[in-house]
């Protein structure tokens, strides 16, 4: 099965189209389209519920805290499916609500009002300033100390390799 494939508004229609009117099973329909068993059982019960319209790609779609809190009380109060919790309250995907129902379970109802969604927000980077003369005499005398202090090392490792060699020759003799 192929993952991470992402799937236009006509295959799914077809392949819905062919467990409904053809009488094929999902499994058989999934299998002979190379995709998950799981899917095709989604996008069936979407269209059995929401006609063509619940096939369509949903992008970017964004709930609120109220409403992911409600999502998770309901599911929990009334024991529903994964699936069961999409359908009724038009979610696009299980995972979804399982990272809801994951969140809510280690930090609370507090934990699912601090989701943020998209892409994280980079740190803006400080616009640097011209430095002072004094400013980059200090730069320059950190970087000349380490650079010191790594030719140091290197120097007392290359000593003590030969020190090793002349054992290994000594010891030979």
């Amino acid at each position: 099965m192929r993952k991470n494939r992402n799937h236009n508004f006509e295959f799914r229609l077809r392949v819905v189209q062919e467990v409904i009117q053809s009488r094929h099973s999902i499994s058989s329909i999934s299998e002979k389209e190379r995709i998950e068993h799981s899917l095709v059982k989604r996008w069936v019960a979407f269209y059995r519920k929401f006609g063509a319209e619940g096939l369509r790609p949903k992008t970017n779609r964004r709930y609120t805290a109220d409403f992911r809190l409600e999502v998770v009380k309901t599911l929990k109060a009334e024991s529903l499916s994964l699936l069961q919790a999409c359908l009724r309250f038009k979610v696009s995907g299980e995972s979804v609500i399982l990272n809801w129902i994951r969140i809510y379970d280690t930090q609370g109802p507090e934990g699912l009002k601090a989701i943020r969604t998209g892409r994280p927000i980079k740190m803006p980077r400080k616009p640097k300033s011209p430095l002072t003369r004094e400013e980059q005499l200090l730069e320059e005398l950190a970087s000349l100390k380490a650079e010191n202090a790594y030719l140091k090392k290197l120097h007392a490792l290359i000593q003590s390799e030969k020190q090793k060699e002349e054992k290994r020759k000594s010891s030979r003799n």
